[in-house]
């Protein structure tokens, strides 16, 4: 299934936790792990990288699908000889030149979040990077409930205004790929399962949504190939962030046996640094489904403006280009803006309504030794004004 609704962890709610905290008998010793050695401003990397045990981050939800809400989770950064944080750790202590990790941490963690439409969910998850960067391993667990409206396709006629569903059930992700060789190339088997349970507000039937898509067992195995050149893997300057994975479902469930279905997801992520302190980034997203799809599990446009699975279809295909442009070594300002296009047939998907979406925000450098922003973005797309919480990158 497809999962990444546009739920950021806020970074900068560090500043409130500092706030509080200021007026403790600790005051002048919190405030100085704050404090970058290097230029004298606000900065979390000491906090993150020598914080012992779990770090607790707060999290704000702004999707327009799902509601405000907020939560939290506790991450932990594993910290070995051979890994970028005990260099970023040396950088930090040594008041050294900024120096970004060029592999990736191994981060674990659990949250817990709840969003005012009755949305809620709780899990854990685990990234972690072996033998100097040549095996990745992404995995979670957790248990999802949430409230959406589904407006139908082509092929699935509903009400102008939708269908208010909820979705839950267990969910569970595994992913390791493998380097080839010394490229930045990596292949590997990707699996999720989702127990899903679906519940219509509808006391009649829905043209378009079938019985046996209400209750499904979904069990999606494939190859994940991906592409990875980015110079950080937070907040990416220069480089290339290219994957593609198929998958093959098998539902079960209800009076049937099975219904078998496919999906491809496709992102392409592109950064140049241009001469002018302008970091130019151009995102190319697809999904693509086949056979009895569910239509919670259809592809949609992902597009900031855009409420998650606000537009959805078999094929679905969405692109937009950013700016950030580095004001100074501390602040940035984001412009942003693509369209995006859904159909139910290959066919049909040059005669397709082209959605748009833009905005801007600004971004804060909060971590300068892991080279992480964190900021806001207001954007507007065919319905309304919205705003995100971003930390990294929005892609």
């Amino acid at each position: 299934m497809r999962q990444h609704l546009k739920i950021s962890a806020l970074t900068i709610g560090f500043t409130f936790l500092f706030i509080l905290l200021c007026s403790s008998a600790f005051a002048n010793s919190f405030f100085e792990q704050f404090i970058d050695p290097e230029d004298g401003k606000f900065d979390t990397s000491n906090w993150i990288l020598n914080k012992k045990g779990f770090l607790p981050v707060p999290i704000i939800i702004t999707e327009p699908a799902v509601g405000y809400g907020g939560g939290v989770a506790l991450l932990f950064f594993h910290a070995k000889k051979d890994e970028p944080v005990e260099d970023a750790k040396r950088n930090l202590q040594n008041g050294a030149e900024e120096r970004k990790p060029s592999l990736p941490p191994s981060i674990s963690g659990v949250m817990g979040l709840a969003t005012e439409n009755g949305t809620w969910a709780a899990g854990g998850f685990h990234f972690g990077t072996w033998k100097k960067d040549h095996i990745r391993y992404t995995g979670a667990v957790g248990y999802p409930s949430v409230n959406l409206t589904f407006y139908g396709s082509e092929e699935r006629p509903v009400l102008k205004n939708g269908i208010d569903y909820n979705l839950e059930g267990w969910f569970l992700l595994q992913e390791i790929i493998f380097r080839i060789k010394n490229t930045n190339l990596f292949l590997g088997p990707k699996l999720t399962y989702f127990d899903s349970t679906s519940t219509i507000d509808a006391k009649f039937s829905i043209k378009g949504i079938n019985s046996w898509e209400l209750g499904l067992k979904n069990y999606g195995l494939g190859l994940a190939l991906k592409y990875d050149s980015r110079d950080n893997i937070f907040t990416p300057n220069t480089g290339i962030n290219a994957e593609i994975s198929t998958l093959f479902y098998r539902g079960e469930g209800g009076l049937i046996s099975s219904r078998e279905y496919t999906i491809t997801d496709a992102t392409s992520r592109i950064y140049w640094k241009l001469p002018v302190d302008v970091i130019l980034g151009w995102r190319l997203d697809g999904g693509f489904s086949g056979g009895d799809v569910p239509f919670y599990s259809l592809p949609y446009i992902n597009l900031r403006g855009i409420p998650a699975m606000r537009y959805q279809g078999q094929y679905a295909l969405s692109t937009d280009v950013e700016a950030r442009w580095n004001v100074n070594d501390r602040w940035s300002l984001v412009f942003f803006g693509g369209l995006g296009r859904t159909a139910d047939s290959m066919s049909s998907f040059s005669d397709s309504e082209d959605r748009w979406a833009g905005g801007a925000g600004f971004r804060y450098l909060i971590a300068r030794v892991l080279g992480l922003y964190t900021g806001v973005d207001i954007a507007r797309g065919p319905e309304e004004w919205t705003f995100y919480i971003q930390t990294g990158s929005a892609w």
